[in-house]
């Protein structure tokens, strides 16, 4: 898969429209060399951040080093027509523990965040968006959860320790509502907040749950975690702090619900044509 003779840049050729993903078509990448000394790995999706991404990466990688564990970013650039790109890579060649894998089109950022998740090496393998939308502090709780029974952690805008510094537009909010409404009555219930761009998991558990994915866009969330609870995986919901940042958000309300909807009604078939036995087991 990879396309150049260096372990920090490997491009994926996209196979397959949007919306959809093949457990087949997205195999841990030859090019990147394992190791079971990695405490932790942080994916990162990004699409077209030229503007935040250096930022974001200094800052995340400030605190990773602070805690004194081996560890990893992986930038997954999803078909970014910017400098995204170049931003990464000078911190690559600059010797940061950065793995940058590009995809040649905008897949989705379910797609991305799966193959990211999918090469990721450390024992306790975190998603977050690209925006920093929350403060890389949030890490922490979550891995303590992670090493304290938990197979995943999720971040939880919902519950009454979050707070948010800045409050979303109310149309944003609103439609917010309703979505969690649609998954608690078409999905599942019991887990108010699906869609916190911060998540954390045992690297075993990652590597089944994102093995098993069908869905590439926003709704990928609703997914996993509905397989996380249809094998049996502990979940643990952590408060967070939210920095709100319309500007950066990808999630396009008139473009994108419509997706989002019928994803939900593609899990409910999934499920019923027995897709995510666990008996099946994911292709990875």
């Amino acid at each position: 898969m990879c396309s150049v003779p260096i372990w920090r840049l490997c491009v994926g050729t996209p196979w397959r429209m949007r919306g959809m993903v093949d457990g087949a078509g997205l195999s841990v990448d030859a090019g990147i060399p394992r190791t079971d000394e990695m405490s932790i790995s942080v994916v990162i999706p990004a699409y077209n951040e030229e503007r935040i991404i250096e930022q974001t990466l200094k800052a995340l990688l400030g605190h990773l080093d602070d805690r004194g564990e081996a560890h990893e970013v992986i930038v997954v650039d999803d078909g970014s027509a910017d400098r995204t790109v170049d931003k990464v890579d000078s911190l690559v060649r600059d010797g940061s523990p950065i793995v940058l894998l590009r995809n040649e089109a905008n897949m989705g950022k379910g797609y991305a965040v799966r193959r990211g998740m999918l090469n990721a090496q450390g024992r306790y393998v975190f998603f977050m968006d690209a925006d920093f939308s929350y403060p890389v502090q949030e890490l922490d709780k979550m891995l303590l959860e992670l090493t304290h029974g938990y197979d995943l952690a999720i971040g939880s805008r919902a519950l009454p320790e979050s707070n948010m510094e800045v409050r979303p537009p109310l149309l944003r909010y609103v439609a917010g509502q309703v979505y969690a409404f649609l998954i608690a009555a078409l999905v599942f219930g019991g887990i108010a907040d699906t869609q916190c761009g911060f998540k954390g998991f045992r690297r075993e558990v990652a590597r089944d749950l994102f093995s098993r994915l069908t869905l590439s866009d926003f709704a990928f969330d609703v997914e996993l975690l509905f397989l996380a609870r249809k094998h049996g995986y502990k979940v643990a919901m952590v408060p967070v702090n939210l920095r709100f940042n319309a500007g950066n958000s990808k999630v396009r309300l008139a473009r994108d619900s419509l997706s989002m909807f019928f994803d939900l009604l593609r899990i409910r078939w999934n499920d019923a044509k027995g897709r995510y036995d666990p008996q099946r087991g994911g292709e990875c």
